[in-house]
């Protein structure tokens, strides 16, 4: 699926912009289907809250963006459940982690027209941290997203540091600290994408994105994946800990032959 400088690249800067993923028609139906869902299913809100509003948003605007988050498009859409074993998500996963993938979530990230919330500068891994680090999100684009949409921008190699201490707490999303991590002291390189195209990333890399200032939506979808034989942090060794498994076979450890 991916060539030897596709997989050296992701593992050198963390991240991997593979175009046209997914065919025109493929996207096209999954692009309906959000549509229908958040019609349906849908709830806007101003996105994350927290602290860091007001160094990413001007003060009129902090309470004013808009976003739609949909977490397991899969409960209200057959195609949304079929596109977890994607043939070339699933493929281009097996070349960046191993053979068996196991699958973690999918949610909608949709920034509407204009006002679009933006994303602080943030790693993935304290939404769900695992006890391993070979966990791969994967952005799957179902509209064009040119830089002035609030296109994704990325932190090349700052998955090398590993997992980075985040402000949390009630009240606000995970978000690095803004008088270190912020687009005025980091540099970060925005990625312009087209509907069908995936960004692959490690969980643990720094990413952010600005406010949609288009007329248009930007809809993309997040999926993760990790190997098997990992587990969510601190979960009892004694308790099971299984999901889809997207790629190849889970093998049981302590099986006998």
């Amino acid at each position: 699926m991916l060539d030897r400088e596709q997989i050296e690249a992701y593992h050198r800067d963390g991240y991997l912009h593979v175009k046209q993923l997914f065919t025109p028609e493929e996207t096209e139906e999954l692009a309906s289907e959000m549509v229908r869902v958040i019609n349906e299913w849908g709830q806007e809100t101003i996105g994350w809250p927290g602290p860091w509003r007001a160094r990413y948003l001007a003060e009129e605007e902090q309470q004013t963006t808009k976003a739609v988050f949909m977490h397991n498009p899969h409960f209200y859409s057959s195609t949304w459940g079929r596109v977890i074993f994607h043939e070339g998500l699933i493929g281009a996963v097996q070349d960046l982690i191993g053979d068996v993938v196991q699958w973690h979530h999918t949610v909608l990230h949709a920034k509407p027209p204009e006002k679009g919330t933006p994303f602080p500068m943030h790693q993935d891994y304290p939404f769900y941290p695992h006890d391993a680090l070979d966990f791969i999100d994967c952005l799957v684009h179902l509209d064009d997203t040119p830089l002035e949409s609030g296109a994704l921008q990325v932190v090349p190699r700052s998955h090398k540091d590993g997992p980075l201490e985040h402000i949390t707490g009630q009240g606000t999303a995970p978000h690095l600290p803004t008088d270190k991590y912020h687009p005025d002291f980091i540099d970060s390189i925005p990625i312009a994408a087209k509907k069908g195209d995936v960004i692959f990333f490690s969980y643990c890399l720094i990413h952010w994105s600005n406010v949609n200032r288009t007329n248009n939506w930007r809809k993309s979808v997040r999926f993760g994946y990790h190997k098997a034989d990992m587990r969510p942090v601190n979960k009892d060794l004694n308790e099971p800990y299984n999901n889809i498994i997207a790629g190849g076979f889970k093998t049981n450890p302590s099986a006998t032959a």
